[in-house]
């Protein structure tokens, strides 16, 4: 069971294991598969996460410190993230502890910049995204780890939405309950090709190493802040080992000049295979059943009593 904690606690854990001086205000902006917090101090922002227990892609708190060594290495070599702030002792992980069991914590920069809708980013900013996209994965290359982080394969983009959306449509979960959140599941499912067939197109593929490796794994325009043609990625909470062309898929889901500008950013700094071009349009397809399943896990950890702040 995973519940809030209270400003005051979080306030506390800042002040004890942060410098930041004197903090201003402490609020929550996020509760998902991790609780956010907007911290404001004197000089900066920050964003404070405190991670959830018990997530369906998370084997144990190795991939915590996966994800934030990650970030370490990609800011090292120049990839625009918001990487985590190391505490006072060091440490980029934190645990506290709670009623509910021990949960993990660590400290972002406010990503610079703002957040732009789809059908807003420019024709610039959607080839710098790809641009930096391809850095992204280049560098994610040279990163080596002794901690373990899940596959973002088939298990995760097929098996896995399809248990939660079996057991959505057998009353087995209710995290859904009115009819326009079924009749919207409904939809988004009517709306893919048969499933099998897309899956199939994937197990088709004969990549390389470099095509399949670690990548963002929930890349898309809410987890970029733009400053007029610079940009800062944020969010690797989903980050994995999966295809490239997963990450590069988020092209099919802005107008076509924008696309075709993705692409070429993303070219200009590591060439596709017709391979990985042909998988594009199957992977913006199995990114949608993916989402439905994420959305479905997330309601259910949502639906966990939680203590009041």
């Amino acid at each position: 069971m995973n519940t809030l904690l209270k400003l005051q606690k979080i306030l506390k854990l800042i002040n004890t294991h942060y410098s930041l001086g004197e903090i201003q205000s402490c609020s929550l902006i996020r509760r998902g598969f991790n609780d956010h917090y907007l911290i404001v101090s004197e000089s900066a922002k920050y964003i404070f996460r405190v991670y959830l227990n018990h997530k369906y892609y998370i084997e144990s708190s190795d991939a915590f410190q996966f994800e934030l060594n990650l970030l370490e290495h990609l800011h090292n070599e120049g990839v625009p993230v918001a990487n985590a702030l190391r505490m006072n002792n060091g440490e980029l992980l934190g645990w506290v502890s709670t009623d509910y069991g021990d949960r993990a914590f660590t400290l972002f920069p406010y990503a610079r910049g703002n957040e732009l809708e789809s059908d807003s980013i420019t024709i610039e900013q959607s080839f710098q995204l790809g641009k930096t996209m391809a850095e992204l994965h280049l560098s994610a290359n040279r990163f080596h780890s002794k901690h373990k982080r899940y596959h973002l394969d088939l298990k995760y983009l097929v098996d896995e939405p399809l248990r939660l959306i079996s057991a959505q449509k057998n009353g087995k979960d209710s995290s859904f309950t009115s009819d326009d959140d079924k009749e919207e599941l409904q939809n988004i499912i009517t709306s893919l090709e048969p499933i099998e067939s897309l899956a199939e197109a994937v197990r088709n593929l004969n990549l390389s190493q470099d095509e399949f490796g670690i990548i963002h794994g929930d890349l898309h325009t809410g987890n970029v802040h733009f400053q007029g043609n610079e940009l800062v990625i944020f969010d690797f909470d989903h980050c994995a080992y999966g295809w490239r062309a997963y990450d590069i898929s988020i092209s099919f889901f802005l107008p076509t000049a924008q696309r075709d500008a993705m692409l070429r950013g993303y070219e200009s700094q590591r060439p596709l295979s017709e391979e990985e071009r042909e998988c594009l349009p199957v992977f913006s397809k199995l990114r949608r059943l993916w989402d439905i399943g994420d959305m479905l896990a997330t309601e259910s950890i949502r639906a966990k009593p939680v203590e009041k702040t």
